[in-house]
């Protein structure tokens, strides 16, 4: 689809299908930089979460005497 616009002396020519063309890659450009950035997060999450429950357990077996076991 094309439009033409006259402003006096100004003629501009819109080719709308480049332009949907651009939004629709800059949608797909979001979408994507969005999902890279969720899967970085999730993994630092996870590794975050696996130092948190690590710190935990040596601080409760600080707690306890030696050669014993205690379940978490």
């Amino acid at each position: 689809m094309h439009i033409f616009i006259n402003f006096g002396n100004i003629n501009m020519y819109l080719n709308i299908s480049m332009n949907l063309a651009a939004g629709f890659q800059f949608i797909v450009l979001l979408l994507l930089f969005g999902s890279i950035n969720y899967l970085m997060m999730l993994r630092r999450y996870e590794n975050d979460f696996k130092k948190r429950k690590d710190a935990q357990v040596k601080a409760i077996s600080k707690l306890y005497p030696k050669n014993t076991f205690v379940k978490i």
